[in-house]
């Protein structure tokens, strides 16, 4: 099994600094640490960009996988082992410059469906969403967060990154619960009222936020308080919000659907 030092070793044989690294795998040089000090463990579809980087034969380690896969089909275990091996392949896919955009692409989807069905709700829902959202992401993608603050110094820079990803999801949250209020300021169309949808997207919304508060208090316990062993939140942080996001666009569709009518053939 690959430990810490392991990880170390192969990075320094292969010339790469710890914020290169960090860098190559679009995470923050503190992950990078944790995984050499084994404070926490890589993630499989790490492990495989690590190996890459640091060009290095996967061949050995896919035959180990092939001698393990034979062994299992014993007990039949291997479907099981084949499943993992696809996550493991695909799971490097599941990256934030890929998901982000995604999201954004259906909440405009959203939003331009309502426009064309003229439905007030689904349109301010949705382009609420999608205004704060885009900021925010676009705040971060041309790295002006990363910018203002010292590498070295991760206690300010954490804060500084889960704190405006709060404010943001903080902002989203409270338009939501007063949405219909700010409709009505916003358009005089007759349509707008509360829907079901609106308290179930407020609370998607408040666990987003939650999230990136618990961050914002891991990150101070890790950097100021040098508890090494908070790292959940900012380990898992992508599958976490990820989660919240499906269960957002899965809302919206919901409504989409919920507004179309039947056609009645005529008899």
């Amino acid at each position: 099994m690959i430990d810490g030092d392991d990880l170390k070793a192969m990075r320094l044989n292969a010339g790469i600094t710890q914020q290169g690294m960090s860098k190559k795998l679009e995470c923050d040089r503190r992950t990078i640490h944790n995984y050499e000090l084994g404070v926490s463990d890589i993630p499989s579809s790490r492990l495989f960009q690590w190996l890459k980087f640091c060009k290095l034969d996967l061949g050995s380690l896919l035959n180990q996988i092939k001698e393990v896969r034979s062994e299992s089909s014993i007990n039949g275990t291997s479907k099981l082992l084949d499943f993992i091996s696809a996550i493991i392949i695909f799971g490097t896919l599941w990256n934030y410059l890929i998901a982000a955009p995604l999201y954004l692409l259906l909440l405009a989807t959203c939003t331009a469906y309502g426009v064309y069905v003229k439905n007030t709700n689904i349109t301010h829902i949705s382009a609420f969403i999608l205004v704060l959202s885009a900021l925010n992401f676009t705040l971060f993608s041309t790295g002006i967060i990363n910018d203002m603050t010292d590498a070295e110094n991760e206690l300010l820079q954490g804060n500084i990154v889960f704190g405006v990803q709060l404010f943001f999801n903080f902002m989203i949250a409270t338009l939501l619960i007063f949405r219909v209020q700010l409709s009505r300021k916003i358009s005089n169309a007759k349509d707008i009222k509360l829907t079901y949808f609106d308290g179930i997207l407020h609370w998607i919304y408040i666990y987003i936020t939650v999230i990136y508060l618990l961050g914002l208090i891991e990150n101070i316990g890790w950097a100021y308080f040098e508890f090494k062993s908070w790292t959940f939140i900012f380990n898992n942080i992508k599958e976490l919000i990820y989660v919240a996001w499906a269960l957002c666009f899965s809302t919206l569709l919901t409504m989409i659907i919920s507004t179309i009518k039947p056609q009645v053939k005529p008899q």
